[in-house]
């Protein structure tokens, strides 16, 4: 397999005319295709598991606004348009660091806040492994960037090496990646000094990070570095993906570049003042993460039962990855009516590092012997 140190895939360029956007999004590819029987794609069965009842939390918080919320969605925050001022002292206590009101910036969800810093490019050159999230690296593209993509997992050598030979204007990952590998905060910190040296801003998408709670977040590094963003979702393990609310934490030294960008007032006032309640709240994943490590054996062994390539993903999140070569497993399952999440096509040219799929572990009993039927 190609790595980060191979000139032919680190400098690899994508052309506007090949990424284009709505298509390469990865919203393009999240459909309910037909013949499902088992969807893991996704985890209907993880919002049960949470420390703290999500429903009653929202309704607490309805309760608490005149009018059954009415007062929330008639207060226009144009004193707070970005929800920094509300919102700083709590995702300073969440994360443990102190946080400016202008270095936390909330937008609706994290696609669009990775729409709105495309712009952080520039017209230049965004570098991100191969198994990123697509949607910046296609507006990007779509606005005449170039794309730069790095074959392999996201090993703090190999990216450190491609950072000093390329230069990127950006450097964009996820946090745990879409098979759950991940830097610990010690690797990200060295090569976010790295990046600084060579002038890269770092975007790091912790979207599906919420499962491992807020004490391993890169958000903890944003006043030790002036090149950092760190983005936060309420999809993932909270299962929130409609209230479309997410959050930026910066540098100071970039945080003013992220109010550019962003539009203000994205957020909903209900959506908001729900976001808080859920990060005054902490982690709440303690009973998510008990029930992922048992049930994930189990999980495993049927998938080599049924003589299926697994990889190994970090124990306590909730997927685990099989080889997809010339999608054959991509059939098996199918045919049998589970389906996978696979990368989103994002008009690369085909590679080793993307014949892969992601299967979300069912969490529940009657999920669980669902996919040991099927798969029997």
């Amino acid at each position: 397999m190609r790595n980060a140190l191979d000139d032919s895939a680190a400098v690899e360029e994508q052309s506007p005319s090949r990424v284009m956007a709505p298509f390469a999004l990865g919203v393009g590819s999240w459909g309910t295709p037909p013949g499902v029987k088992l969807d893991l794609r996704y985890a209907p069965d993880e919002a049960a598991l949470l420390d703290h009842d999500v429903g009653a939390m929202w309704e607490a918080v309805v309760r608490r606004s005149a009018g059954a919320g009415s007062a929330l969605a008639s207060h226009y925050a144009v004193d707070d348009p970005y929800g920094g001022v509300r919102g700083a002292p709590v995702v300073s206590r969440f994360f443990n660091v102190g946080l400016s009101a202008e270095q936390v910036t909330f937008g609706a969800g994290v696609t669009s806040l990775l729409h709105a810093l495309s712009g952080l490019a520039d017209h230049g050159v965004v570098m991100s492994p191969v198994l990123t999230h697509p949607d910046l690296d296609t507006w990007s593209a779509t606005r005449g960037g170039r794309v730069v993509p790095l074959e392999g997992p996201p090993l703090r050598d190999q990216l450190s090496l491609a950072l000093a030979r390329v230069r990127p204007t950006l450097l964009h990952f996820d946090r745990p990646d879409f098979l759950g590998q991940m830097l610990d905060l010690d690797e990200l910190e060295h090569l976010l000094a790295v990046a600084e040296r060579a002038g890269t801003i770092v975007l790091i998408d912790e979207s599906a990070a919420q499962y491992l709670g807020p004490s391993g977040s890169a958000g903890r590094l944003v006043n030790r570095v002036g090149n950092l963003i760190v983005l936060r979702g309420f999809t993932k393990a909270y299962s929130l993906g409609g209230m479309r609310a997410a959050y930026a934490v910066a540098s100071r030294e970039l945080a003013s570049t992220v109010r550019t960008l962003v539009p203000p007032l994205q957020v909903s006032e209900l959506s908001l003042a729900v976001a808080l309640e859920l990060l005054r709240a902490g982690d709440m994943f303690a009973h998510v993460r008990a029930r992922v490590c048992a049930v994930k054996p189990i999980a495993r062994q049927v998938l080599q039962d049924a003589m299926l390539s697994v990889i190994a993903t970090r124990e306590e999140l909730p997927w685990l990855g099989v080889r997809d070569t010339e999608q054959r497993t991509s059939a098996f399952l199918e045919q049998r009516g589970v389906f996978a999440l696979r990368p989103p096509a994002t008009g690369r040219q085909p590679s080793a590092g993307t014949d892969v799929l992601r299967l979300t572990i069912p969490l529940s009993d009657d999920r669980i012997a669902l996919f040991s039927q099927l798969l029997a």
